[in-house]
């Protein structure tokens, strides 16, 4: 989940338009300090018992573990437009698709937005100081 936080201004656009919901089935206790830690600009949801991965066809190990990473995009009207399952969390390219999945189908964003966004990104990329524009 590092990598969604490291990427969040890039991919997710920052937020804008976009909603990322972590869903594990961690205890909610374990979570929280986790998330808490790490610092993501993201909500988590539970699902002890797997049936969100059931749901979405990911299902559970013997080791009550979700069997595979799995990324879904759901557009504004609530369809689901884009499946990664497996997710590779270490391919670059999978990051590429997930942004023009998300691209494809969040709200466009406006001129000034669209400039915030840009700099967010740019200082992610430790391309810009703070601030600067």
């Amino acid at each position: 989940m590092e990598a969604y936080r490291d990427q969040y201004a890039s991919v997710f656009r920052g937020g804008r338009g976009v909603t990322l919901i972590g869903i594990s089935n961690d205890a909610p206790e374990e979570m929280a300090s986790w998330m808490a830690d790490a610092d993501f600009p993201f909500v988590f949801a539970t699902d002890i018992e797997g049936q969100t991965a059931d749901s979405f066809g990911t299902g559970l190990r013997d080791n009550a573990m979700v069997s595979r990473r799995t990324v879904i995009v759901v557009d504004p009207e609530g369809r689901i437009s884009y499946t990664a399952f497996p997710f590779s969390a270490i391919d670059p390219t999978a990051y590429e698709e997930l942004e023009a999945a998300i691209a494809a189908v969040a709200p466009q964003v406006d001129e000034g937005e669209q400039h915030d966004l840009e700099e967010e990104i740019a200082r992610e990329a430790s391309l810009l100081p703070a601030g600067d524009c």
